[in-house]
């Protein structure tokens, strides 16, 4: 059945593809009350979900729509980030089909952390950090004045406007050491190649250090750059240019003009420099203006702004009080009472009034009370000058070693402003720089809407002086105007960017979180908001409208729970849940237009539309007394503006203004606190500043009737909270045959007693803990859910038995007990009664509260209340005050008007009742409105308007009036105006000035849903733009747009460089770079498939005995016993039960749950600790806590034991230890124990399963499944885990280990128990055995039943759709215990696709980096039939790749060039693939299009290489291959040729050459090497003609920064030894040595040659920042100083490869390498790069090029000593295309031609179809992957194989040779 628009159903079958036509489909909905039905919700639209309370609305919006579609896209991130999130149930949902990625944006606040603001929250502290950089102006710190910046041209204008015609010198400072002679001096400047110098006023050579009288006592000499008389010819500018660029150069940014006869000097400086007080301010960079920066972040403080010490405003409690009254609390003890009488002394001196209140006295006098005079406090106190509170303090501090000081200390310590920074929480050097005249602190102190109004409209307004902003300073301005303008019109202009974000309400918090959203400008995404209008005044909430349509309108769903009638008016869409609530709910009731004329009798939300139904306005209203009242006076807390109000007694008022105005400060600081602290009573925050509430003494009680939760567990019931259960329970007491067992009421509790179920402690339920899921709840397998004892239940109450009556709900129970003709019975009448006031009837009784909606749970608070009040005999007998904060939060129409009529009858019953309240059916109902206003923050706190609500409406100046009026004479008919809908959203992704590394300011428009790759040259730019800029950029906006308590977690990505992206989806990475896992990792624990198992076996797994091979069942506690008593006999011993096993967490709830329940004794981590006072534990490591329950001896009686074991068993919920004291435990179990030898067993648990633990390890092979050679040294490392990870990391890197079955666990890896745990029949060990195609049929035919299928059911769906997604890539042949460093490159990129694709998301942005490297042309069309799957179920594909075959099927191409690096980062063509007809005038310049439109006729050379004869010895000759699938083959590779090796993926290439060839020749050549006794080959001939093998993989080069390319290939060797032969290096004394920036010498000292250094600060990230001394060149300044050709050492290293061919052509030794490297397509590189940023694919051909040399080096070598044997070499490589584009893989042929052509022998392994089409032989290998490859198809020539009518490679290599 579905549901019309019109809210009708049809019997029609359900469209199941009405998710492609751009809806949510979801079939089956049962979350909660939800009652199974299918609903389409549309793509693009507002929506509205309303309906009374607890119908279901939050069911379907937040645990089924925004669960499941967060769910789907947190499963794409790594299991790191993971962990960080919350874990989603999956929804009770049948199907779900084109959810988007989902952002929930909710009322809650969970922020705790200080360093979280308003303007980190919504990114605005983002955008001005990177914008004071580009805009600010620098002031100098001292004399407060803009600093202006030098540069060659302002000085040119400065020497021509004021120096024509005079002769200048040009000069710059160079500092000499400490203590060094004038002769000295001389000589060293001399070396440094400096001419001449100024001294004094004369000028000297430093060739004639005699012509000095004088010795030299500064600490710098002025060196004379050049002497120039100043004219207007060309020639003469260009000179004093030239000599100013130069000097500012050699002299670090500062230079010295002089007149020659030395009468004036003037100085300049590049840098930051005040000429006035000679004072230089740090430069300004990104890092400087975040508190979350190192570099930025205040060091005293970190960044917190607050500081714990003394709190001067503490010691002056009353500021109303004088001096002479005693304003200095602390001073007016015996202890200060002459610090007070030095204060009136001081005071009357310095001519402060010691009788004007403190509030009263200037900002500068306040100052002088605290701090004193200037200087020394103690040396003031001796002069007789006033030292400050702050002094007397210090003093006290001193003194603190003595406990009555410390005690006394502490009544004034608390979080204070930082004295470091002042509150700033930034470094003083941020504070140098200002925009708009106020400095970073400044602007995060001024409220939204003060700072909107002087930023200007645009930035020209603000910056005109600047002259033309750059783009980025621009876009930065815009971004932070357009958050500001959000926040405004959400209604939070009041707020400042420095506001804690714990302190905002949940109503703020969500409108903050929805401004970020907006600001992330993501599209494709559903947003879910519950009830954003909650604390906004109707005059906001059509701007809060306007916000979200704009979020619509950027391409959004946008589904809002809402109830506010202008929300649900606004709607595009009406869905509304019902038609009752709780069970009664449930049902969609409606969806269609909020504005149809068509009404259904189920429908209470359109009957309120409509004006069928509506609340009434009392016809009547109360009088109000004046002299019944509560008076303020003077409130000045917050923004209150020294606020007089009268609040009327025993009517209903109403506070209301707009949000900000005031009211929760006048109503909750002010009145509440103050009242409550006038009665005595404590509250946890101080109370407003007032000057008197009078009045007071008319009320009773004071009752605050807050938002706060109920329960926190499921104890607590309606039934138990109104407090009928105690007349319940008496009445099963009163029951005869209860009262003859004799049974107490206590007996029938489910909290306490033994009436309770022992197994799940009355609950009804036991929790599940998943670890990889949400844990899931399940009825408690021995009372069914019940809470009870069989007992208990079988005593029955007018037929029903205690948990029956508990499933009543609140209005059959009333009709049940009313008919018992007992007092009890209708007090139960009574109490519940209370409950179907408020609208709460359909509730259960037993129904725990933590399960109850924010509306539910307000209305049973207010029960509760309303249960102590009982109607006043008399007017003028006292009544209480409740007040309520937003009472309607939560609530639809029809609850508001019950919950009206309760105010009213608690009014008519003798109380007061004051409501904060925006909606305008409370307004309207209210006797008496205080209207605050008239805005919000500063603007805010005053009193606009008070009176009855027909007086506001009349009062012009209050904003809440205006609306109040619309609603009370507003039609039944009235319907409001919808804005039109914009439906123009763009269907593409729109980047705009994209500069990030190479590339040059791109505008590029990527379609959406579409497959779009992006090609061009190695080294062009492609994946900086693919992931640099669209990927980082998109899953930047989606975390931005999460949660702040997630986003704390997770690593924030940088900005791209990059103007504007617009359309840009929700994104995930599909990376090559994946690492393949250590020695342990296998197919399973890299999809995760073995986590599931473990947790399957775990929960649902049967244990059998490992001694009798039966499975294990339950014991009794008698057996148990018996056990105990002989442990016992052998000394005493503590019964524990274990309640933590193995779980991350602070577990300070565990230790509160023991202690409720008794427990005074935790046994944590092995040490004993106390329950009381549990210190939380480290959040992310594993822990393990167990219950102490007794100790035990041989003395203990049986009856002891027995009881002590039973208690035991319950709380460990089966299981007990007994722990011995030499620290040996015994399990004890009642449920695991063999029945014939009585072995115990532990409760199973998912570590029991792994081998990467002790806990789950076969103990002789570790988990490895064979016994290795290499044995963890323990004695070498601190700990055990460290010497057992390194034994790992050795073995995994090791190439030789000889690996032998471990006969224990026969390869199965882990221990006997585990392997003895079976889900019918099988064990976990047999099922990792198996294929994944096997193990898929293994899962399908398992079957469970009750309980356990409840706990399978999600987990098997996990494991079912892993293994399904690895057969739909061609996985399936894999093993699941298939070790992760077999696979080849093509399987291991297909695992982590396979893993992405199980999302089933739609509306994302995939980005693949060359997703076809390793696969063979076959298995490259699966792929890319899976990539299209992806994209036709509405997602977009951005895939870098240079594969001709992925080209063709792509719809949009995107070329970049037309060179590598800095020629590279162009557009050469854009668009599909009709090249002959778009854009020619490219064509030209795309590599691209010439390589797919240009065939190469292949062979290249014109013809092959003839094959030597086959019974010749050039052959090399392998007999009895068997690495891995290979089946016993015999192989011959041809000598001196080019060999190529291809096949399907997985078919045993790897193994070939990696498995058997390399090691062979190794075993062969070196000598040395021990004979292998698990050789995979039986003979090998050939290698003799060899005198190396030269293996080129693609690991990395190096670990390092250290290491770059140049350092690998040895270039750098020679370079240094060029710089060194330099004329001014000899002079100097350099080495090559000098120039490295790896020793010290010549490197930068500061950064240790790194370039970079390392800050770290507590809780900050560490940071990396560039070195400030070197500016990241590496080297000192002396270094830097040496030229070769014009380029000193730095820059050199800053080259490309390409430039640097060109640089060093006449230097062969060099040039050659570096030709190498670039006709291997590495051109593009710097020579000075990091080797940890390099990709495989080009460490691969670095490799290359450094085995070629090396080869080379070995035979140039071996021919200059006149051996002429054996001189050649063997090159194996692996894919070496990877990464290359077709034009760099020509380049690549002709190097492996030239190897072959010097005598070399190449073998590759390539499925690129160019460097097949080259080879002289080819070996084909197959005929599938895995056990059904290994074997040879196919051997000869390209043609030859072509031919093959077996060869899975033949049909395209045909293709290829067709040219």
């Amino acid at each position: 059945m579905i549901t019309t628009k019109s809210g009708k159903k049809t019997g029609k079958s359900r469209n199941l593809s009405s998710w492609k036509r751009g809806m949510i489909s979801l079939k089956g909905v049962s979350q909660n009350n939800l009652k199974d039905f299918d609903i389409d919700l549309p793509l693009g639209k507002l929506i509205v979900v309303t309906g009374p309370s607890g119908s279901g609305k939050s069911s379907l919006a937040f645990q089924t729509l925004y669960a499941e579609g967060q769910r789907r896209y947190i499963e794409t991130f790594s299991p790191y980030t993971r962990q960080f999130f919350d874990r989603m149930d999956k929804p009770n949902v049948k199907d779900v089909h084109g959810i988007p990625p989902s952002i929930a944006i909710e009322q809650g606040n969970n922020v705790r952390t200080t360093r979280s603001t308003v303007g980190t929250l919504t990114g605005i502290n983002d955008y001005l950090k990177i914008l004071f950089p580009h805009v600010a102006d620098p002031y100098c710190s001292r004399c407060e004045e803009i600093i202006v910046q030098d540069s060659p041209d302002t000085v040119l204008e400065f020497v021509n406007n004021n120096l024509l015609e005079k002769s200048i010198l040009v000069c710059f400072r160079v500092p000499v050491p400490e203590g060094m002679k004038s002769d000295e001096i001389f000589r060293f400047l001399s070396s440094q190649g400096y001419l001449r110098i100024a001294v004094g006023d004369k000028i000297y050579r430093t060739d004639e250090p005699d012509k000095l009288c004088n010795e030299i006592e500064s600490s710098s000499v002025i060196v004379i750059q050049d002497r120039i008389k100043i004219s207007k010819g060309k020639k003469n500018r260009s000179r004093v240019y030239e000599a100013i660029e130069s000097a500012f150069t050699i002299g670090k940014g500062k230079i010295l003009i002089i007149e020659q006869n030395f009468s004036n000097e003037w100085s300049f400086s590049k840098g930051l420099h005040c000429q006035k007080c000679d004072l230089t301010i740090k430069e300004p960079t990104p890092g400087l203006f975040s508190f979350n920066n190192p570099i930025g972040a205040c060091p005293e403080c970190r960044g917190f702004g607050r500081t714990l010490g003394i709190d001067l405003i503490r010691a002056l409690p009353d500021q109303e009080l004088s001096i002479r009254e005693g304003v200095v609390k602390p001073f007016q003890g015996e202890r200060g009472s002459e610090c007070q009488e030095d204060l009136i002394a001081c005071a009357k001196i310095k001519g402060i009034d010691i009788d004007s209140p403190f509030s009263k006295l200037t900002k500068s006098e306040k100052e002088w009370i605290l701090f004193g005079e200037k200087g020394d406090p103690e040396a003031n106190w001796e002069i007789g000058l006033w030292y400050g509170v702050q002094g007397f303090f210090s003093w006290l501090e001193r003194k603190a070693y003595k406990m009555h000081v410390r005690v006394f200390l502490s009544r004034y310590r608390s979080y204070t402003i930082c004295p470091s920074c002042r509150g700033t929480r930034l470094k003083s050097d941020a504070l140098n720089f200002r925009i708009l005249k106020l400095n970073l602190s400044e602007i995060w102190q001024l409220p939204v809407s003060e700072l909107l109004k002087i930023w200007g409209e645009e930035p020209g307004d603000q910056f005109a002086h600047k002259g033309k902003l750059d783009r980025t300073a621009e876009i930065m301005w815009e971004e932070v105007h357009s958050r500001l303008k959000y926040l405004n019109r959400v209604g939070l202009g009041y707020l400042t960017l420095d506001r804690a974000a714990r302190s905002l309400s949940g109503g703020e918090m969500q409108r903050v979180h929805l401004t970020t959203c907006l600001g992330a400008s993501l599209v494709n995404t559903l947003f879910v908001l519950d009830e954003p209008s909650i604390g906004l005044h109707p005059r906001d909430t059509d701007q809060l409208i306007s916000v979200m349509r704009d979020l619509r309108d950027a391409g959004n769903t946008v589904l809002v729970v809402e109830h506010e009638e202008s929300v649900i008016r606004a709607s595009d869409q009406l869905v509304d849940i019902g038609p009752g609530r709780g069970e009664e709910g449930g049902q969609l009731v409606f969806q269609g237009s909020a504005e149809t004329s068509h009404r259904t009798a189920k429908s209470l939300t359109l009957e309120y539309l409509s004006g069928a139904k509506e609340i009434q306005a009392p016809k009547k209203r109360r009088k109000i007394l004046k002299s019944k009242s509560l008076k303020i006076r003077g409130a000045k807390e917050n923004n209150l503006k020294d606020l007089d109000v009268d609040i009327p007694l025993k009517v209903f008022v109403c506070v209301t203004g707009v949000s900000g105005s005031g009211k929760s400060t006048l109503v909750h600081d002010v009145l509440y606190r103050n009242l409550m602290r006038m009665r005595g009573e404590v509250t946890e925050e101080p109370p407003g500043k007032v000057k008197s509430i009078s009045g007071h003494k008319e009320i009773n009680e004071v009752i605050l009737v807050d938002q706060s939760p109920l329960s926190r567990n499921p104890r607590s019931t309606p039934v138990v909270y109104v407090g009928a259960f105690e007349f319940i329970r008496k009445l099963f007491a009163e029951i005869p045959k209860a009262k003859e067992a004799g049974h107490m009421p206590g007996f029938f509790s489910f909290n306490s007693g033994v009436g309770r179920c022992g197994r799940c402690w009355g609950n009804g339920y036991e929790k599940v803990e998943m670890q990889f899921l949400s844990d899931i709840f399940v009825k408690c397998a021995e009372c069914e859910g019940k809470r009870y004892t069989p007992q208990v239940l079988d005593f029955k109450l007018e037929g029903k038995s205690i948990h029956e009556i508990l499933e009543l709900t609140v209005d059959s129970a009333i009709s049940f007990f009313g008919l018992m003709n007992d007092k009890k019975a209708q007090k139960v009448v009574i109490f519940l009664n209370y409950l179907t006031e408020v609208g709460l009837g359909y509730l259960r009784l037993g129904q725990p509260l933590n399960t109850l909606s924010g509306g539910e749970s307000q209305r049973i608070k207010l029960v509760g209340h309303l249960l102590k009040k009982k109607k006043k005999k008399n007017k003028d007998e006292k009544g209480d005050l409740l007040l309520f904060d937003e009472p309607t939060t939560g609530l639809h129409f029809d609850d508001i008007n019950i919950l009206l009529k309760v105010f009213q009858k608690l009014v008519d019953n003798g109380h007061s009742v004051l409501v904060i309240e925006h909606n305008s059916d409370v307004i309207k109902c209210a006797d008496h409105i205080i209207d605050l206003g008239p805005e919000g923050g500063d603007e805010g706190g005053q009193i606009v308007a008070h009176g009855s609500p027909n007086e506001i409406c009349e009062n012009k100046a209050s904003y809440t009036g205006h609306f109040l009026g619309e609603k009370i004479i507003k039609s039944k008919n009235k319907r409001s105006k919808r804005k039109k809908i914009n439906n123009k959203i763009s269907n593409e992704i729109s980047i705009r000035g994209a500069r990030e590394n190479n590339l040059k300011d791109l505008n590029l428009n990527i379609p959406h849903e579409k497959f779009t790759v992006i090609t061009g040259l190695s080294g062009s730019g492609k994946s900086t733009l693919a992931f640099d800029v669209l990927f980082a950029e998109g899953q930047r906006r989606f975390l931005d747009s999460m949660s702040a308590y997630a986003r704390q977690f997770v690593q924030q990505m940088e900005r791209p460089d990059v103007d504007q992206v617009d359309g840009l989806p929700p994104t995930v990475a599909i990376e090559q770079r994946v690492s393949r896992g250590g020695g342990k990792s296998t197919v399973s624990t890299v999809t995760e498939i073995y986590h599931f198992l473990r947790l399957l076996y775990s929960k649902v797994g049967t244990q059998f005995c490992t001694k009798c091979d039966i499975p294990v069942e339950k014991k009794s506690i008698s057996s148990i016993s018996t056990l105990v008593h002989s442990e016992l006999k052998k000394g005493k011993a503590t019964l524990l039960a274990p309640i933590v096993r193995g779980r991350k967490g602070f577990h300070t709830d565990t230790a509160e749950r023991a202690l409720r329940q008794g427990i005074s004794h935790l046994y944590v981590n092995g040490s004993l600790v106390e329950t009381d006072g549990f210190q939380k534990l480290e959040r992310y490591q594993e822990h393990h806590i167990d219950a102490v329950i007794a100790q035990l001896d041989k003395n203990s009686s049986s009856n002891e034991v027995s009881k002590s074991i039973d208690e035991a068993l319950k709380f460990g919920k089966g299981t007990a230890k007994l722990l011995k004291p030499s620290g040996q435990s015994m399990v004890l179990s009642s449920e695991m124990s063999c029945p014939n030898c009585g072995e115990a067993y532990e409760e199973l648990d998912p570590r029991l399963f792994s081998y990467n633990s002790p806990h789950g390890w076969c103990s002789d092979c570790r988990g490895y499944g064979y016994i290795a050679t290499i044995k963890p040294d323990y004695d070498k490392h601190d700990s055990i885990i460290s010497a057992e990870l390194d034994e790992e990391r050795r073995i995994t890197k090791s190439k030789q280990v000889e690996k032998e079955v471990c006969s224990t666990c026969n390869g199965a890896r882990i221990n006997e128990i585990a392997r003895n745990v079976r889900i019918g029949g099988k064990s976990i060990n047999y099922l990792c055995s198996l294929s994944v195609i096997k193990a898929i049929e293994e899962i399908n035919k398992m079957n469970f039943d009750g309980v356990d299928r409840v706990i399978a059911r999600d987990i098997v769906k996990e494991i079912h759709q892993r293994m399904t997604f690895l057969d739909e890539v061609g996985l399936g042949y894999l093993g699941l215990d298939r070790s992760a460093t077999t696979l080849s490159g093509g399987e291991s990129q297909r695992i982590r696709l396979a893993s992405q694709l199980g999302s089933n998301l739609r509306g994302v942005l995939y980005v693949l980096d060359e997703p076809t490297i390793g696969l063979h042309p076959r298995d490259n069309d699966k792929l890319l039939e899976t990539l299209l799957k992806l994209r036709d179920l509405g997602n977009s594909l951005v895939v870098v790749e240079h594969d001709d075959a992925t080209i063709s099927r792509s719809d949009h191409l995107i070329d970049l060039g037309p060179g590598a690096g800095k020629e590279g980062g162009e557009v050469v063509y854009e668009g599909a693939l009709g090249f002959t007809k778009k854009r020619p005038t490219k064509r030209i310049q795309s590599a691209t299009v010439r390589s797919i439109t240009e065939k190469i006729t292949h062979p290249i050379n014109g013809s092959r290489r003839k094959l030597p004869k086959k019974d010749s010895k050039d052959w090399i000759s392998i007999k009895g291959a068997s690495a891995n699938n290979l089946n016993d083959l015999e192989v011959n590779i041809p000598i001196g040729r080019l060999t190529v090796l291809t096949g399907v993926s997985g078919s045993g290439k790897s193994s070939l050459m990696r498995g058997v060839l390399k090691p062979a020749f190794d075993s062969k050549l070196n000598k040395n090497n021990k004979k292998n006794t698990n050789e995979k080959w039986k003979s090998i001939k050939g290698t003799e003609n060899f005198a190396a093998v030269y293996e080129v993989d693609q690991s990395p080069i190096g670990k390092t920064s250290r290491s770059t390319p140049a350092t690998y290939v040895k270039v750098f060797d020679e370079i240094r030894k060029l710089f060194s032969m330099v004329p001014e290096s000899r002079v100097r004394g350099y080495e090559p040595g000098h120039f490295s920036f790896n020793t010290a010498g010549g490197r930068c000292e500061e950064c240790g040659g790194n370039g970079q250094i390392k800050l770290e600060m507590n809780f900050l990230p560490t940071t990396w920042v560039q070195c400030e001394e070197c500016k990241g060149d590496r080297y000192n300044t002396a270094t830097l100083e040496i030229f070769l050709n014009g380029k000193n050492i730095a820059d050199v290293m800053n080259m490309s490869v390409s430039d640097a061919c060109e640089f060093f052509k006449a230097h062969p030794k060099i040039n050659t390498t570096l030709e190498l490297l670039r006709d291997t397509g590495l051109g593009y590189l710097s020579l000075g790069q990091p080797s940890t940023t390099l990709s495989g694919g080009e460490a691969q051909r670095i490799k290359l090029v450094a085995e070629i040399r090396k080869g080379q080096g070995r035979t140039r070598n071996a021919i200059m000593k006149g051996k002429t044997g054996k001189n050649a070499n063997l090159y194996l490589i692996e894919e070496p295309t990877i990464g290359l584009h077709q034009s760099d893989v020509l380049n690549l042929i002709g190097v492996l031609h030239a190897l072959v052509e010097e005598g070399h022998t190449v073998v590759v392994i390539e499925h690129n179809l160019s460097v097949m089409a080259e080879a002289d032989f080819m070996i084909d290998m197959g005929p599938e992957a895995g056990p059904r490859g290994g074997k040879i198809i196919a051997k000869g020539s390209p043609e030859i194989i072509a031919k093959s009518k077996k060869s899975e490679t033949a049909k395209f290599l045909k293709e290829t040779l067709k040219f």
